[in-house]
């Protein structure tokens, strides 16, 4: 990233993170779908594992990774699927839980893609080879002057992208080196387990 840029996503970060630091406001959240309620009850639909709780910001971070990269276009599920079991996760703020929402839709297939990348039997998989506290984030705290509450981190994850096909009755595998920062709620910015904040763009982490 160059300077400029730096300094406005660490703006960018700190105003999502103040907000997120206020009581969450539940008067809204029966205006989102059920698959992006963070106070919905039911568990995501489509059979697909929910994600393992933890207090430990560093393997629950390549866990929601895992979630976001790891699908099957043959499977009968769709992007919201998978996107249903990340949004789960989302930290107990309704508001917030729409950009979340924005940010895990920029990591999947639309809809039109999907059906396209079907025709070839595609799946996706991730190979997590790093992840560990963003080495920016000690700056992003101190700037912060008290506004980051205690709990949050940010995890950058570097890893392997796979992506599997069948083209004309033979099998190809296109991988890549894909890196992407999430930010997450642990204790004691919330109780017992952490919960998911934002996603930064792919390849462009803090």
């Amino acid at each position: 990233m160059a300077v400029i840029a730096v300094v406005a996503f660490v703006t960018a970060v700190l105003i999502v993170l103040y907000r997120l630091g206020d009581e969450p406001d539940t008067s809204r959240a029966d205006e989102l779908p059920s698959s992006l309620n963070p106070y919905a009850q039911d568990p995501p639909d489509g059979g697909l594992p929910s994600i393992r709780a933890t207090n430990d910001a560093i393997p629950y971070a390549r866990a929601i990774s895992e979630a976001l990269f790891n699908w099957d276009t043959t499977s009968g599920l769709y992007p919201r699927d998978y996107a249903a079991v990340v949004l789960a996760e989302a930290a107990p703020d309704a508001e917030e839980a729409r950009d979340l929402a924005t940010d895990v839709a920029g990591y999947l297939p639309a809809d039109d893609v999907w059906e396209q990348l079907r025709q070839y039997q595609t799946k996706q998989r991730i190979e997590v080879y790093s992840a560990r506290v963003a080495s920016g984030w000690s700056s992003v705290v101190e700037e912060s002057h008290g506004q980051v509450p205690d709990g949050t981190t940010a995890v950058t994850i570097r890893a392997f992208r796979y992506r599997d096909s069948v083209h004309n009755d033979e099998q190809a595998t296109v991988r890549e080196k894909v890196t992407f920062t999430v930010f997450l709620a642990c204790p004691p910015r919330v109780e017992e387990w952490c919960r998911l904040l934002r996603f930064s763009e792919l390849n462009d982490p803090l």
